[in-house]
């Protein structure tokens, strides 16, 4: 067979073809080239709830949330109960700070599908947003009862805690995440924080190197190792930890902010201050 016979024979035909297309751009991180297979797919079946909707998502990955909310509208008018479709509105509103309206779609997902544990877990998400702590540590609570498997919830809801100062309950939770996945950057720099908070600096900087491990451009991992250092009197390893953070962002404030005080420290502030003022002008 020539090699373009061959091509033609595996070019998608059919909408499920494109539509199996999409999902494996998608999870390639293709999110442009998978919003076009969905495109060519709805082309040909412009009637598929699910296609409007993984439209959406990938177009909700390049940022364009007009159109990505179009889609979401579009799979609604399909089917007014497909909650996927609901859910992602709300996702849609509190990309955009709508954090309101994304609350009040929660909700309402919520009576029509108690059991919804996305839809429990976004709640969760928004009303830390809004500073409301103790009503985004009962969503996920919910959450939990509803799947006690899900990682992320239980980090999410012991970053709360931390937020709270509730830090033994905060460590409790956040083992829990990292027993179901042990290779998460963020739920390592979170259970850091909270032993941190304790003052227990020798323990939180073995978990800020094991999340900076999984995640070496972790910002707020290097951060927090740099002021841990700071606190154990590792002015050096500290100034080169906000250095890193500083390399990988130059404009990242918490690491700026750390360099000064660890050389203010160290004697050498008001010097340092004017270089630094004057890097900034480089930039």
């Amino acid at each position: 067979m020539e090699e373009g016979d061959e091509r033609a024979r595996k070019a998608p035909k059919t909408a499920q073809d494109w539509a199996a297309l999409g999902d494996d751009l998608y999870r390639q991180g293709m999110f442009a080239e998978s919003a076009e297979a969905y495109e060519n797919a709805l082309e040909i079946d412009p009637e598929d709830k699910e296609l409007w909707n993984s439209r959406g998502l990938a177009l909700c990955r390049q940022g364009i949330s007009d159109r990505a909310e179009q889609s979401f509208v579009r799979a609604i008018e399909i089917d007014e109960g497909y909650l996927d479709a609901h859910n992602n509105i709300g996702v849609v509103h509190y990309r955009n700070l709508r954090h309101q309206k994304a609350l009040e779609i929660f909700d309402l997902i919520i009576k029509r599908d108690g059991q919804y544990i996305r839809a429990w877990y976004n709640r969760g998400v928004v009303l830390e947003k809004m500073g409301r702590l103790a009503e985004s540590i009962e969503s996920y609570d919910i959450a939990i009862q509803i799947d006690p498997q899900k990682p992320k919830i239980w980090n999410n809801r012991g970053a709360v805690l931390g937020r709270m100062g509730r830090y033994d309950e905060a460590l409790i939770s956040i083992d829990r995440s990292l027993a179901l996945r042990p290779e998460n950057a963020e739920a390592w720099n979170n259970r850091g924080s909270a032993l941190c908070m304790l003052g227990r600096y020798d323990e939180a900087l073995e978990d800020f190197n094991r999340a900076i491990e999984i995640d070496p451009e972790h910002y707020e991992a290097l951060c927090n190792k740099g002021e841990a250092l700071r606190r154990l009197g590792e002015h050096a390893r500290s100034l080169e930890c906000f250095d890193a953070a500083i390399e990988l962002d130059p404009y990242h404030q918490r690491a700026r902010k750390g360099r000064i005080l660890v050389l203010r420290e160290l004697g050498a502030g008001q010097e340092n201050d004017e270089s630094l003022s004057k890097n900034e002008k480089k930039i």
